[in-house]
This record gives C-alpha cells, structure tokens and sequence, in this order.
C-alpha cells in the first residue's frame, strides 16, 4: 500500500513538474518573440466581470509598446508611460496627472511587464489548447506563491502560430476579473519616442497636475 501510494505521489510531482517546464517554455517563447518584434501597435478588447454584483463592462482601446514603454488610449482616457514618467489624461475633465508609478503600480497597467511577470513569484500550469477568436492558443495559468498580492489568478493564452500574446485574464483579489483579448495587432519598427510622452501642444486646455 506505501509502495502504491509512493509511486502515485512521484507520478503526481513529476506531472506537475512537466506542466511547469512547459508552461514556462510557452511564455518564454511569447515574451521573447515581444522583445525581438521591436514596436508594436495592437486593438484589443478589455471586459470587467463583477461577480458580486454579476455586472460586466466592456470596451475598446488601442495600446502602442516598444520595450518597457507605452501608450493606451480607451473611450474615457489616454496613457503614455516613457520608462520612468506616467501621464493620465483624463478626457471628461481635461485634467492631466503626472506620476512616477511604482513597479508594483506598473503590473496593473504596463503591457510589457503583465508579458514578463511570470518570470518571479508565480507557480505556472500548462492547461492545454483553447480557441482565442478563431486562433488556436495554448493556455497558462499563474497563480502567485504568496497571499495577499493584487492578483489571486492570471490566465495567459498564446496564440500557436505567431507565439504572441492573444488573451490576458486577471482576477485581483476582490473577485473582478478583467479580461484582456488581443484583436489585432501590427509590428512598427519606426515608431518614435515621442509616442510615449504627454505633448501639451497637443491638449491646450489640458490642466496638468504635477503629483511626482
């Protein structure tokens, strides 16, 4: 009876271990094919599911990434982040906030670190094929090794042909789980700098608010 209930456990830790090994050969692959695509221009879909309150808000946005730098622009709001500064205009208002967000603070919004975050505190699980908008993906599931995070779970779909990110599912630690779903993207090996930078010439009537 040990001997059975031995192998089964050696069985079982071997499984598991495969399953990491894989997972985290899939992501590797994606974040390496990011890194080497130089900038990229992407639509996607972001959905917001309450389980509480069983709402779900939903909306379009376009993301521009080069490196650790980016620009998001959605229906209420625009955000450019050039490496070390973070501009938030905030259309309604014309009120413009100016931070230097925190890696931590960075997770919640940066493309290219959501990419890489599987590299440190998360145990990863291979959870085989899916469909993503008609792609054929292969799925990871993040879960972080320590209590008490912004993020109890993270799900990642990679699409199999290009090896690019195709679906990101996030759920925090109050049960909302925010779904990420790429619609399109194109690679941009021209695009400037500038992109990711706040230009006030742009918004005259802006109100910018320094909160560095």
């Amino acid at each position: 009876m040990k001997t059975k209930l031995l192998t089964c456990c050696a069985l079982l830790l071997l499984v598991t271990g495969l399953s990491a090994q894989n997972a985290r050969s899939i992501l590797d692959k994606a974040n390496d094919t990011y890194n080497k695509s130089g900038a990229i221009t992407a639509s996607f879909t972001l959905d917001a599911k309450d389980p509480k309150t069983k709402r779900t808000s939903s909306y379009d946005g376009t993301v521009f990434m080069k490196g650790n730098k980016f620009k998001i622009d959605i229906p209420d709001a625009t955000t450019w982040f050039d490496g070390t500064t973070q501009w938030v205009y905030i259309k309604d208002t014309e009120e413009v906030n100016i931070t230097n967000p925190t890696g931590q603070e960075l997770q919640a919004i940066s493309p290219s670190v959501l990419f890489g975050i599987y590299k440190k505190g998360f145990n990863l699980a291979y959870k085989g094929q899916n469909i993503v908008n008609g792609k054929n993906v292969s799925t990871v599931e993040l879960t972080p090794q320590k209590k008490g995070g912004d993020f109890t779970k993270i799900i990642v779909d990679i699409n199999q042909a290009d090896n690019m990110f195709a679906r990101i599912s996030l759920t925090d630690k109050s049960g909302i789980q925010n779904i990420l779903t790429i619609k399109s993207y194109k690679q941009q090996p021209t695009l400037n700098d500038s992109t990711f930078q706040f230009n006030k010439k742009e918004y005259p009537g802006a109100e910018v608010v320094d909160l560095r």
